[in-house]
């Protein structure tokens, strides 16, 4: 099981680390696209940001509503490895689901990190102040099936993480513009 304090902990270095791979980029790094198929940091931001605040709403609202049936937290067991098994696999790419895609929501990194800080932060807050037994409570993540409260949260850190070495990965790409 997941402790809440080691978590949170785990939240709070992960943003670090996210957004210093992007605050201070120039417009031209920010953009650089390394090719046709692949994405700019831009893009990647974009979509680590739109899969954390819809995580996040998830977990602070919909997901704590009510208690999870005992075979949906059965389900659970074990979701940390799922987690660690698919995001740790750098070579391996996932197709992101069309709802997390990056659309140009947002063009600078100082939109972003406001973005994303108040979400990761909203999230942080609310697994201090609740009461709740997160772990009684799960839902359906598309591909890595039931996930209870401190698995999402969880999930938000390993996913932040991963796509942190998709970011470092595009700066040291031949062409990436000088600052």
């Amino acid at each position: 099981m997941i402790d809440r304090q080691q978590l949170v902990a785990q939240l709070r270095d992960s943003a670090a680390s996210f957004l210093d791979s992007f605050r201070g980029t120039t417009p031209d790094q920010f953009h650089f696209k390394p090719a046709a198929d692949k994405w700019s940091i831009a893009e990647t931001a974009e979509h680590v940001i739109v899969a954390e605040t819809g995580s996040g709403r998830l977990l602070r609202g919909k997901l704590v509503r009510e208690p999870a049936g005992p075979e949906v937290l059965a389900a659970t067991d074990g979701a940390e490895v799922r987690i660690d098994s698919r995001l740790q696999q750098r070579g391996r790419v996932f197709p992101a689901p069309e709802f997390v895609l990056p659309t140009g929501r947002w063009q600078t990194p100082r939109e972003m990190v406001a973005i994303f800080e108040e979400s990761r932060n909203a999230t942080i807050d609310f697994l201090l102040a609740t009461e709740l037994d997160l772990t009684k409570y799960a839902a359906p993540h598309l591909a890595l099936g039931p996930l209870n409260g401190y698995q999402w949260a969880y999930f938000m850190v390993r996913h932040a993480e991963r796509h942190v070495d998709q970011i470092e990965a595009v700066k040291s790409l031949p062409g990436f513009p000088e600052v």
